[in-house]
């Protein structure tokens, strides 16, 4: 599959089934995610990889939008380090962290696998509860938490329910 297809093709997947994830295809996530591009090049993204469904379910306990993490065998928790951000722009470490993010949910689709962003950030309650269950130190920023493996539901991107018409603007509003 290239790169505009997978784009295109890319969707929220709310069920996984269990089957583990080739180490292979890990690989090829992240480094998608680390090839992403980073404001001056400061790379402040740091990613978790996590198979263990313990620490999975750990992450976001009793949260509704956390149920999908029940069934991915998966997760990759993308964090980033608060002393490597830029003192002009504190805030452009987001920007890394979601073009990261962007990154591994697109090559997961172009490798055959379904993907889920669960944000984060700027949530305190989200973020103290992954930097409890993950021992973070206080310069790590958990941002998004990424769902990996086969889908197991079926359904359609949902960007294909509105039209260019209805989103762009051409010159002015």
């Amino acid at each position: 599959m290239d790169a505009l297809e997978a784009i295109l093709e890319r969707r929220s997947v709310r069920v996984f089934e269990e089957e583990k994830v080739e180490k292979s295809l890990i690989d090829t996530i992240i480094s998608a995610g680390l090839a992403s591009p980073s404001a001056c090049n400061r790379r402040p993204v740091e990613l978790i990889v996590l198979e263990d469904k313990e620490t999975i379910l750990s992450l976001l306990p009793g949260r509704l939008e956390a149920k999908p993490l029940k069934t991915a065998p998966l997760v990759i928790v993308v964090t980033s380090d608060t002393e490597k951000v830029i003192r002009r722009a504190p805030l452009y470490w987001t920007c890394d962290a979601a073009a990261s993010s962007e990154n591994m949910l697109i090559a997961a689709t172009s490798v055959g696998l379904g993907s889920l962003w669960l944000g984060v950030w700027p949530q305190e309650d989200k973020i103290e509860s992954i930097k409890k269950a993950l021992s973070l130190p206080d310069n790590i920023v958990p941002f998004s938490v990424l769902a990996f493996g086969k889908e197991g539901d079926e359904g359609e991107p949902m960007w294909k329910k509105s039209s260019q018409e209805e989103k762009v603007h051409w010159e002015k509003w």
